[in-house]
């Protein structure tokens, strides 16, 4: 009974998994439930960092394609739709890796992390505001916001803002935007930059209303978290740091960030996680 649920639930997770990689560029079901040797990776549309609308599906995508392919790590990167769903393949059908942030992997998932940082990423509090309303006081403390509304998506850690009186509520970042105009959610957190693309793509005409505030919400680490318990974890993960920082060295690195962000891009603000001068 255990196993038919397991399969069950593989296969409702898999149809919704979007695989790309320089070789297969269309949607289709997970090829771990079939392809017993061919090792997958897991990511979430983060534009952009990760997007399927995007050149080269996103920056983060970019960098780390570009690193598999120079050290010959085979894998898939698959962009599925919630957090939730990459914990679930990291943990119970141990994929190769995982790509993103604030995972919150429980303390069993933790024991078999290897964790490689690529990018540091500035987040910013964001609100709605319509012209009739008061501005939020944010002053750095999120015992400001007690009794605020805070939309995030389901799979990260928000045990602090539980704590200080925040309500939490959950959806994927269009949702979230939605769920802001309708006075649902007072508040997201989210990269200047992804915020940028998601408002022009869908909100053109009012993204003026979204209202980002000062200082900073925090910083968070872009990376890969490599799986020890996938047999080529280990191996990978050493690779992966070699040929990031290979990268780095010969120029490809800044290359990706111009492509992507402009060629006035500043790379060291993105490095600061990464100990590279």
């Amino acid at each position: 009974m255990r196993n038919k649920y397991h399969i069950l639930v593989s296969a409702l997770l898999c149809s919704f998994i979007y695989s790309t990689t320089s070789f297969a560029t269309g949607p289709r079901v997970a090829p771990s439930l079939f392809v017993s040797n061919e090792n997958q990776l897991y990511t979430l549309d983060l534009p952009p960092f990760i997007s399927t609308k995007s050149e080269g599906h996103g920056l983060l995508f970019e960098i780390i394609n570009t690193v598999l392919e120079a050290k010959k790590i085979a894998g898939n990167i698959n962009i599925l739709p919630s957090k939730n769903m990459a914990k679930y393949y990291f943990s119970q059908e141990n994929a190769l890796a995982i790509i993103g942030y604030n995972f919150n992997l429980n303390k069993e998932a933790q024991k078999h992390a290897i964790v490689v940082p690529i990018l540091s990423i500035d987040e910013y509090y964001f609100f709605y505001q319509s012209p009739n309303e008061q501005s939020i006081q944010w002053n750095g403390e999120l015992s400001s916001l007690k009794n605020k509304v805070y939309g995030t998506d389901k799979g990260g850690d928000v045990k602090k803002y539980q704590t200080v009186g925040i309500d939490v509520k959950y959806g994927r970042l269009y949702a979230l935007l939605n769920k802001m105009q309708k006075n649902k959610v007072d508040f997201i957190k989210v990269p200047q930059l992804t915020m940028n693309i998601i408002l022009e793509q869908n909100f053109p005409n009012e993204k003026h209303l979204f209202t980002k505030v000062q200082p900073k919400a925090g910083e968070i680490n872009l990376g890969v978290i490599f799986n020890k318990r996938h047999p080529d974890g280990k191996i990978s993960a050493e690779n992966f740091k070699v040929g990031l920082s290979e990268i780095i060295a010969n120029g490809q690195f800044k290359a990706i960030l111009q492509k992507h962000l402009g060629g006035d891009v500043m790379v060291e603000p993105y490095l600061r996680y990464l100990n590279v001068k």
